[in-house]
């Protein structure tokens, strides 16, 4: 046994707790690896029966409506109006996941953030978008919206909203908060410079057209299949959750409604009425902003944010019980990855997820054991845990040629261990997997999974000699071509959502193994991002999300070129895409290829064109994928029900809980 080698290990895996000060158990690699084992046995379901039991259904609700003890006080006291009069006439009906639930209690969660909404309390006060993402993300299902039709070109959606459907402070919602933000924001120069090309397809604005106060259509100018589960379903937009937006609140900050918003915007600080405009906008900065989730802000400051109930959430559950179940939520917010996982050992949460990491399984159960809690394993949803990057613009043309070079990255795929990355990561319950979708996509191939995944230190020094990458004399490093200095690549990550450091650690070693040395820091995103738009990144990573039918190709950050801050492999082409040859560099025509296949497929949403995509991503490995679809750890108390033992998937492609409904989890008094 190379013991310096297991040591490494072993301190990659823990060294993270014992920074936190949390005790480790006498918990063997073994122990850990069977339990983890035992719990994806334990907890495996099939996405059909999920989506049985887990998707909103519109039903009849026999009788009265009912509601929370809590507001049932503030009606007898006049604070507010009957039930039945809060609700719309048709409300959602889900249908819950065990049972029906019992009202009250406080939920505690946490999680690494710094505002209102961060992170956890986006995970479980509920998104009220247009439509909500079934469970295993392949179609949107009815929400916020009671129904809508789609033109058999893709060219027109009709939305239905539903009557008498009420914002968080009593006022109605109709289309005249429609017609408030695509005239007077999402038209208005000052507000939206650029409109987002999700809402301009074709290059033209769409339209919209008001049929009556709760019917509008969107009318766009060539096809656009995906807006209804990219834009309607998932939030992808529409940031911030303005998915709909209160006109009667709003219309005091906006200088068409109001000429003292000048003044009213000076008074809060700011220069000019558009910067208070979109501050109070913002839910995760005004409290007061009036709100559809089924939860909704009373109090905040810098550690700890409290929500409510919204007393005019637009759901039930089958027996007509007011959604959501639980009365309050409180928020910790935590700066410091150590902390937070020590709190979640110590059973401070009643549910954390976000951060929450699979190399500390066995001690994570530890801890829930004793908090009277569990821990439950999701499918992280990600065709790639962590996926790896060369800069094909980088400056210099000798650096730029080599990972330009499609032997380079298929030889960096080859020398990775992807067993040993699952065996030390994931316990053996990953799968050792090139980037590419995730099974559950209709666009997932086999063959796609499997190109250049094999561990073959052979096969990748043999394309790296066929390259003229020499050794040095010692035999410790390949040699760049030109200049004969050996192959360093000093880069910078972001450690977060998934092991990045972890697994980058192991990787470090076995490109060292084929004379590639790798040298990389943990850095800001924000400091990252600044890096890579100014192209000074040789190489980056991230985790391989938008691999669901949610996102896939939407916007592929992996799997073509785009200007941004996951992936640096070709932003300069990406500059070229999006800005119509304007700006960034013309790319060569395989790479013009990929531009044309996606647009093609945001047309059509046919399976052709995507299968193309994915065929080149085989055969070129524009993205390096270590390890993909992974378990991931929640911790949950036992007295929380209603909460998805295998759930669908913990990633953004999902919003993480969306999909199963959190508004009908509930405490077991």
């Amino acid at each position: 046994m190379d013991l310096t080698k297991h040591t490494r290990r072993e301190f990659i895996r823990l060294s993270g707790l014992v920074a936190a000060g949390i005790t480790i158990a006498a918990c063997t690699r073994e122990q850990a690896k069977e339990q983890v084992e035992e719990a994806v046995v334990k907890e495996e379901a099939t996405v059909a029966e999920v989506q049985a039991t887990a998707v909103p259904e519109e039903a009849e609700v026999a009788g009265k409506y009912r509601e929370s003890p809590m507001l049932a006080e503030r009606v007898a006291k006049g604070e507010l109006p009957p039930v039945d009069e809060r609700l719309p006439e048709e409300p959602l009906v889900i249908q819950p996941y065990e049972s029906i639930g019992q009202y009250g209690g406080v939920l505690a969660i946490g999680g690494p953030g710094s505002n209102l909404y961060d992170y956890e309390a986006n995970h479980v006060f509920g998104w009220a978008n247009w439509l909500r993402i079934s469970p295993d993300a392949t179609q949107g299902v009815p929400h916020a919206l009671k129904d809508w039709e789609v033109s058999s070109d893709f060219t027109e959606i009709t939305c239905y909203m539903r009557k008498g459907m009420k914002w968080s402070d009593g006022a109605p919602l109709t289309t005249a908060d429609i017609q408030f933000w695509y005239d007077d924001i999402l038209l208005n120069t000052e507000l939206t410079p650029v409109p987002g090309t999700y809402f301009r397809p074709g290059g033209e604005i769409m339209e919209l057209t008001v049929v009556d106060d709760y019917t509008f259509k969107l009318k766009f100018a060539q096809p656009h299949p995906s807006f209804v589960l990219v834009n309607m379903a998932h939030l992808y937009g529409f940031w911030d959750n303005q998915t709909f937006v209160p006109a009667h609140y709003l219309k005091q900050f906006h200088i068409k409604y109001n000429p003292d918003a000048g003044k009213l915007a000076e008074e809060a600080g700011f220069d000019f009425w558009y910067q208070n405009f979109g501050q109070k906008n913002t839910r995760s900065q005004n409290m007061d902003r009036p709100s559809l989730n089924s939860f909704v802000p009373v109090r905040d400051s810098p550690s700890v944010s409290t929500l409510e109930r919204n007393p005019y959430y637009h759901a039930v559950d089958p027996e007509g019980n007011q959604l959501p179940y639980i009365d309050e939520i409180t928020n910790d917010k935590v700066s410091d990855l150590s902390v937070f996982d020590a709190k979640v050992v110590g059973g401070n949460y009643d549910f954390a997820g976000h951060q929450m990491r699979i190399l500390y399984y066995a001690t994570y159960s530890e801890g829930a054991a004793d908090s009277n809690a569990h821990i439950k394993l999701w499918q992280s949803g990600k065709g790639g845990e962590v996926v790896y990057n060369v800069n094909m613009n980088w400056p210099d043309d000798e650096i730029r040629e080599v990972f330009s070079d499609d032997r380079f990255r298929q030889a960096l795929s080859l020398s990775l261990n992807r067993a040993d990355i699952n065996s030390v990561i994931y316990f053996g319950n990953a799968s050792e997997t090139q980037m590419t979708v995730i099974p559950a996509s209709r666009h997932y191939r086999p063959e796609f999974a499997q190109a250049y995944a094999e561990f073959d230190l052979n096969r990748a020094n043999a394309l790296l000699d066929e390259m003229g990458l020499e050794w040095n004399a010692a035999h410790t490093h390949r040699l760049w071509p030109v200049s004969k200095k050996p192959i360093i690549i000093a880069w910078d990550l972001v450690e977060t959502e998934t092991p990045k450091g972890p697994i980058t650690e192991l990787v470090t070693e076995y490109w060292k193994a084929v004379g590639i040395e790798i040298q990389w820091k943990s850095i800001t995103r924000t400091l990252l991002t600044q890096k890579i738009l100014a192209n000074e990144e040789p190489m980056s990573l991230w985790h391989g999300d938008e691999t669901a039918d949610t996102l896939f190709l939407r916007r592929p950050k992996f799997f073509a070129p785009l200007d941004g801050d996951e992936s640096c492999w070709g932003g300069l082409w990406g500059r070229w895409y999006n800005t119509k040859g304007e700006q960034g560099e013309e790319p060569p025509q395989m790479i013009k290829d990929l531009y044309t296949w996606m647009d093609e497929y945001n047309l059509t949403d046919s399976n052709e064109p995507a299968r193309k995509v994915l065929e080149s991503q085989a055969e070129h490995i524009w993205t390096i994928g270590a390890i993909g679809n992974a378990p991931h750890p929640l911790f949950c108390r036992n007295t929380l029900k209603n909460v998805n033992e295998t759930g669908g998937f913990w990633t953004w492609d999902t919003l993480w809980t969306f999909p199963e409904c959190p508004e009908q989890w509930y405490f077991e008094q």
